[in-house]
This record gives C-alpha cells, sequence and structure tokens, in this order.
C-alpha cells in the first residue's frame, strides 16, 4: 500500500493538533481552582489565611495523584471557611466546595464512618501543630497551672499516651462508649469547659448528644486527679473564643496552636494556652467519590 508525502503530513499536523489540545486541556485542567474548606480559624480572615497558607502549611506536599498535584500550587487555592464540622461536610456534599482539609485523623474518622463515600485527593506535610486547652488570660493563673501539672503527669505515666491510642489512633468503627465523670460534693473550684464536636474521634459529641472522645476522656481524668466537677457546655468552633471572653465558659478544649511560628492563625488575643496535649502534623484533604 502506497502512502504518499502529503497524506503523511496530513497525519503529522493531526497528530500535533491533538497533542497541543490535550496540552491545553490538562493545562486548564491544572490551573483550575480549587475550594478548599476548612474550619474555621478565629485569628486570620480567609484571605489573611490564604497568605499565611502560602508562607507555611504548603510545603512539602504529596498527592494521590500527578494531576492533583498540579492543584497544590497555592495560588489555584480558594480557601472558605466553615464554622463546624457538620457545615463543612454539607458543603462538601452539596459541591459548594472541591475539597475538604482536616487533620489526618479527624479525616481518617470521616472516612471510616463514611465508608466508600470519601476519598483522599492530597496529604499535605505541615508544621507540628498542637491542642491544647484555652483560658482567659486576665484570669487567676492557678487554675491553668494545676491542670498543666495534671496534663504532665499524665504524660510521664503513660495515661495520656493509652488515651491516645484507645481514641485516636485505633477507634475503630463503632462510637466510642460515654466517659463517665465522677462527682465530688462540697467542691468550690467547678468550672464549665467548651467542647464542640468538630474534631472527631478527638471531640466528639455521640449521637445522643452527650460529649465523647479523646477530649472527654482526658477531661474526665483531669477532673480525678484535680478532685474537681467538670462541666461540659457544647459550642461550635467558631464560637470557642467568644464562650470564652463572654464568661460562658471557664475553658476550652480545644485550641490549635502551630510550632515556630509567632502569628498563630487560631488563637486570637486575651486567650493563653495549656500544655499541648495532642500532636500532628499532617493534614489530608478529602472528596466525595
Amino acid at each position: 500500500m502506497k502512502f504518499s508525502f502529503k497524506k503523511l503530513l496530513l497525519c503529522l499536523s493531526v497528530l500535533v493538533l491533538v497533542l497541543a489540545s490535550a496540552s491545553l486541556s490538562f493545562a486548564d485542567e491544572g490551573a483550575k481552582s480549587v475550594k478548599l474548606g476548612l474550619l474555621s480559624t478565629l485569628n486570620m480572615t480567609q484571605s489573611d489565611f490564604h497568605k499565611f497558607a502560602a508562607e507555611n502549611t504548603m510545603r512539602g506536599a504529596t498527592s494521590i495523584s500527578k494531576r492533583a498535584l498540579q492543584n497544590l500550587s497555592i495560588d489555584n487555592y480558594v480557601f472558605i471557611f466553615y464554622d463546624s464540622l457538620t457545615a463543612l461536610q454539607l458543603a462538601l456534599e452539596s459541591g459548594e466546595i472541591d475539597a475538604a482539609g482536616m487533620p489526618k485523623p479527624i479525616a481518617e474518622y470521616v472516612m471510616n464512618v463514611n465508608e466508600n463515600r470519601y476519598s483522599i485527593l492530597n496529604i499535605l506535610k505541615t508544621m507540628t501543630t498542637s491542642l491544647a486547652m484555652g483560658f482567659r488570660a486576665s484570669d487567676d493563673p492557678a487554675l491553668r497551672n494545676k491542670i498543666n501539672d495534671i496534663l504532665l503527669g499524665m504524660k510521664a505515666d503513660g495515661t495520656l499516651e493509652g488515651l491516645v491510642d484507645k481514641y485516636i489512633l485505633n477507634p475503630g468503627i463503632s462510637e466510642p462508649e460515654p466517659v463517665k465523670f465522677d462527682k465530688y460534693e462540697n467542691v468550690k473550684n467547678n468550672i464549665k469547659v467548651a467542647v464542640t464536636g468538630d474534631l472527631p474521634p478527638i471531640d466528639l459529641i455521640a449521637a445522643d448528644g452527650s460529649p465523647a472522645g479523646f477530649n472527654t476522656a482526658v477531661l474526665a481524668e483531669i477532673g480525678r486527679r484535680a478532685k474537681i466537677n467538670i462541666e461540659l457546655v457544647d459550642i461550635n468552633s467558631g464560637a470557642r473564643a467568644a464562650a470564652l471572653a463572654s464568661g460562658r465558659v471557664d475553658a476550652v478544649f480545644w485550641f490549635m496552636s502551630m510550632k515556630g511560628i509567632d502569628n498563630q492563625p487560631d488563637i486570637p488575643s486575651g486567650v493563653v494556652l495549656s500544655e499541648p496535649y495532642f500532636d500532628y502534623n499532617e493534614q489530608l484533604h478529602i472528596v466525595k467519590k
């Protein structure tokens, strides 16, 4: 069969056009902005957080696919804040956002309890982030100092490590059992502590509305060791600072602090932290399958 030079040129021209078209399509897809939902930070706006992420949290990123990795350029991200995990998940379900960013233990929990509904798009290695209890800076530091001593004691004797293993590293799929608090008569130093349910299995509200999970177990142990009664107050994560500043609660379990930086995205002025009780350094971006 003869194949003329003209036909060869024609075929090559078509091939070049196809490859050019595919290249443009891939580039466009790579440059597409990604709407990423996050739990609200209390000390930064969405635009402030975009700059902060460019300088700090987007380094060392890996991805499930090369195509998704192209979208890890900070310029391709649009950050959208949500004041509760429920609102964040609803936004992902409705298509309002393309992906939801969560600390690794929380993302894994959400994926486990919603089996086969979500998959991992990106994995980000971030600077170490610590969870700590928050107090009013204007208050007498005696309570904070006492709780710091207890947290250090729980680290030293292995109690904290055991609770991390039970509630965070190996939580299972079933909902954790309710945590029991000891009650003490004639105790003056009772405290109100805000819990959010917005970081399961770390901070969890059970189906019956009762607080459960790691934070609650840690608080119950603090109450036992300090011989104080702890009253739990359910708030959403976006109301943590307001609940503390107004005096509605005496402390908040949790605030996030990132090691090695001065401008903390989640710590507003007037808040001081306890000793950290849990650290992580990975964030997952999850998407609907």
